[in-house]
């Protein structure tokens, strides 16, 4: 293998002009084309072409090679994957902007193959793919000089190919539970899965305070119990200082009495009923029940994919008071100049893999050592959890309100968050 591993270091050193000329031609009908796995890209500085920031991004591409473009012995490869050609599109545009700025990013394009996890790496001139195990990949990636892996997406692989990393950080981009545990170079950078619950539980406290007559009910189904949301809530409540006995704890089924349960409690009192469940007729019926109730007086806290559903009836939903967390940020979809440059790039309107990938590449390029910062992202924020010899889980979850007032943010993202760094990690 060393022989091989030499090859792929002069073929990386040797084809940084290799994008600009072709990179326009690489996104077609949602797939890639690729000539030559290094990526480069245009506008790097020759003075700095000796020490390039070297990323390795392992993406479940599917390749499969293009019949119609042999050329002797150079192959191109086709990526079939849309899942991860989008996330690739906005991921390149955001590395063309920051190598414009001369931060010399090369990208070791490498392909996972998610069924027998492994990786298909493209290490001699002549475009062949050779496949490596985890272990294997680590080594090349340590041999190379590689700042940072981003990928696989699946938990599972991450996990598995941060075990061999002595210093070079495995980031997962899309999973939102991953085991970070004894794995302290593994950075679980989508928001996890109890991270809503998290933020409403600890807003629920705070409101609580504001108002100690207003009493919280959490509404217990299946879904949530199994995906530990509920204990999640109520960890969160109890961390601010609040009794937790005070949440009236009540489980739901499809065949519950809706309109019994809001009839339950206090008329002159305010109640929020958390509802932490993707179910949306559970949650219509839910609403609908409210009718029962002073529309001033009763409150629905859920989470942000709930409200996405266009099954819900707009007069029920917005009949009371609504509180929700969702962990992308509201106002990404306004940044017109970089939409428009993602949509250039792609040859279609950008959708949320594209947009995962842009923000992924500026948080990889914001963090310049193993250790993870907090960082508002374009999509997304990054907020740490981190246990001492374990990896860092993304927390973070951006919290709504609407009522007559119209919707507003209750958590303002800090102006400052990029100057704090670590003053937002969470330690637990």
């Amino acid at each position: 293998m060393g022989m091989r591993i030499y090859l792929l270091f002069i073929f990386l050193i040797g084809s940084y002009s290799l994008l600009a000329q072709e990179y326009d031609s690489l996104v077609k009908n949602e797939k890639i084309v690729i000539s030559q796995l290094t990526d480069t890209t245009a506008g790097v500085r020759l003075d700095s072409l000796l020490k390039p920031r070297l990323w390795a991004l392992a993406l479940p591409m599917n390749l499969t090679s293009d019949t119609n473009s042999y050329q002797g012995l150079d192959i191109k490869w086709i990526a079939n994957n849309k899942m991860a050609t989008k996330f690739y599109s906005g991921f390149r545009v955001a590395v063309d902007s920051m190598n414009r700025a001369n931060q010399n990013i090369q990208l070791f394009l490498v392909e996972h193959d998610e069924i027998n996890n492994v990786y298909r790496v493209q290490d001699d001139p002549y475009s062949l793919l050779y496949t490596y195990s985890p272990k294997e990949f680590m080594d090349i990636c340590n041999r190379l000089g590689v700042e940072k892996i981003i990928g696989p997406f699946r938990s599972r692989a991450s996990e598995i190919l941060s075990t061999h990393s002595i210093k070079i950080p495995v980031i997962n981009p899309v999973s939102r539970v991953v085991n970070v545990l004894g794995n302290p170079l593994l950075v679980a950078a989508a928001p996890s899965r109890v991270s809503e619950a998290k933020a409403l539980g600890r807003r629920a406290a705070i409101d609580k305070g504001n108002n100690d007559s207003s009493i919280t009910v959490l509404l217990l189904t299946e879904s949530s119990v199994k995906m530990k949301l509920h204990s999640s809530f109520i960890g969160s409540y109890g961390s601010v200082g609040r009794d937790v006995t005070e949440v009236i704890i009540q489980e739901i089924i499809p065949e519950s009495d809706f309109i019994d349960l809001s009839s339950r409690g206090p008329k002159n009192k305010l109640i929020r009923y958390v509802f932490l469940d993707n179910d949306v007729l559970m949650a219509a019926q839910l609403l609908t029940s409210f009718r029962a109730r002073d529309a001033n007086l009763t409150e629905f806290w859920t989470l942000g994919s709930v409200l996405k559903s266009s099954a819900l009836d707009s007069y029920l939903l917005l009949r009371q008071p609504i509180v929700w967390a969702q962990t992308e940020r509201a106002d990404y979809i306004r940044l017109e100049n970089i939409y428009n440059t993602i949509k250039r790039v792609s040859k279609m309107p950008p959708g949320r893999w594209e947009w995962l990938g842009y923000d992924m590449a500026w948080y990889a390029s914001y963090m310049r050592s193993a250790i993870p910062m907090a960082f508002v992202g374009p999509r997304r924020l990054y907020v740490w959890s981190h246990n001492e010899a374990d990896g860092y889980v993304n927390e973070s979850a951006l919290m709504f309100k609407f009522d007559k007032l119209g919707v507003r943010v209750l958590d303002d993202i800090p102006q400052k968050i990029r100057s704090e760094q670590d003053s937002l990690m969470i330690n637990q």
